[in-house]
């Protein structure tokens, strides 16, 4: 004979119930009308005037005059605020002593103590206790939970659960542009993947020690820094964009500034419907460190326009990337079919180059046709390991004539 073990449900005094609290959203009347002409005739507009959620006057526009307040069962999106209402009755006629209330989160990696254990000495019959709590989502997951735990009398207990998908708000999406002074043209796309629009109020890259940062999502013309996207920066639901920054490395910082893969992070504070705030910061944006020639030989400076058969300057930097000194000597030679000529002379010393140091040389030549030419022609001998670096195609000068 097999014995079925009948567990005793125990009915508490004290009821647990708890309330998201959140703004009111607009309420829109479902809009169903057809013209006088139809079967229907004016019935469908008659019952449509008198509906009490529409705006008089304006009642095909589905712009609700009503706030209705919102789902609790609704997503929580990551960086915003969980605030609820926590509402502990005593609904016996007898007086419940020694109450201890508890809440916290559990999330798929952790459990956050967000209330408690919270004490009071005594509740009396019909009476209740009210607590607000708040707490800032920071991790994302398919389902976290609400985990409110009651202790009475001392011997007393129970717990309720209550469950929310905290989704993510912003899908982010990065891409990186190195370049051979050590810039970096940061891009990142950010598509809106909330159910409502949403009016980013701050989208800015917060960057990594040693790091200058240039946003260029600001007009060139404007001399108040006015955003590309207007002074209403409203993200639409599904709407992408992209973002570009530029960084360099702070040469104020030290004195041989360091490459890092960590750029920085990204800080967004936006707000959706009825004003609600939140904010997020990304993980850190890393990147693939290019791996940098022997030297780095960049233009500096060059005209922007040269006049045919006149000699021109144009500034370069030449930089050291070895923990080693370096012995150069510039060799320039006219290349076959160019209509630039060289006017400097070839086999100039430059002076020691310490590791990580960088020098400028200034460079002469001049045009012997109009157009857009083409600059080539240096090499670059290091003598202490005698090595050649040759350098073409490395810029572009445009010949005009001089009609002075």
């Amino acid at each position: 004979m097999t014995s079925i073990e009948v567990k005793e449900v125990v009915e508490h005094p004290i009821k647990l119930r708890v309330m998201r609290l959140g703004k009111p959203v607009m309420f829109n009347s479902k809009i169903v009308t057809c013209d006088s002409k139809d079967l229907p005739g004016a019935a469908l507009n008659a019952h449509l005037k008198k509906d009490v959620t529409t705006m008089a006057d304006a009642e095909t526009l589905a712009a609700g005059s009503f706030l209705m307040v919102p789902n609790v069962l609704e997503n929580l999106y990551l960086g915003e605020t969980f605030l609820c209402y926590v509402y502990l009755k005593n609904e016996s006629s007898q007086t419940v002593y020694d109450i201890i209330l508890k809440a916290e989160i559990d999330t798929a990696t952790s459990h956050i103590p967000i209330l408690g254990p919270k004490a009071f000495p005594k509740l009396d019959p019909y009476a209740s206790i009210d607590v607000i709590v708040k707490h800032e989502v920071k991790e994302h997951g398919s389902v976290n939970k609400l985990i409110c735990q009651v202790k009475y009398d001392r011997k007393h207990s129970f717990e309720t659960i209550f469950s929310y998908r905290v989704p993510k708000p912003l899908d982010l999406k990065t891409k990186f542009y190195n370049t051979v002074t050590d810039e970096v043209y940061l891009e990142v796309q950010v598509q809106n993947i909330m159910s409502t629009p949403i009016s980013l109020e701050k989208f800015i890259l917060e960057s990594s020690i040693g790091y200058d940062v240039n946003s260029m999502n600001h007009l060139l013309d404007s001399s108040e820094d006015k955003s590309v996207f207007g002074d209403m920066d409203i993200l639409d639901v599904k709407e992408t964009r992209q973002y570009m920054y530029r960084l360099s490395l702070d040469q104020t910082a030290e004195k041989n500034p360091t490459r890092t893969n960590n750029l920085g992070k990204l800080d967004i504070l936006w707000r959706s419907n009825m004003g609600t705030k939140g904010q997020i910061q990304s993980s850190p944006l890393v990147r693939q460190i290019p791996e940098l020639d022997d030297l780095t030989f960049s233009i500096t400076y060059l005209p922007d326009m040269v006049f045919c058969e006149e000699q021109f300057d144009f500034t370069c930097s030449i930089k050291n990337n070895r923990n080693r000194d370096m012995q150069l000597v510039v060799e320039v030679s006219d290349e076959e079919d160019s209509n630039l000529a060289w006017t400097m002379i070839s086999g100039i010393q430059l002076r020691l180059l310490p590791p990580y140091a960088t020098i400028k040389t200034v460079f002469s030549m001049v045009a012997l046709n109009h157009g857009l030419q083409i600059i080539s022609g240096i090499k670059l001998k290091e003598l202490i390991l005698n090595r050649t670096y040759s350098y073409n195609n490395f810029g572009h000068v445009f010949v005009t004539q001089n009609v002075s």
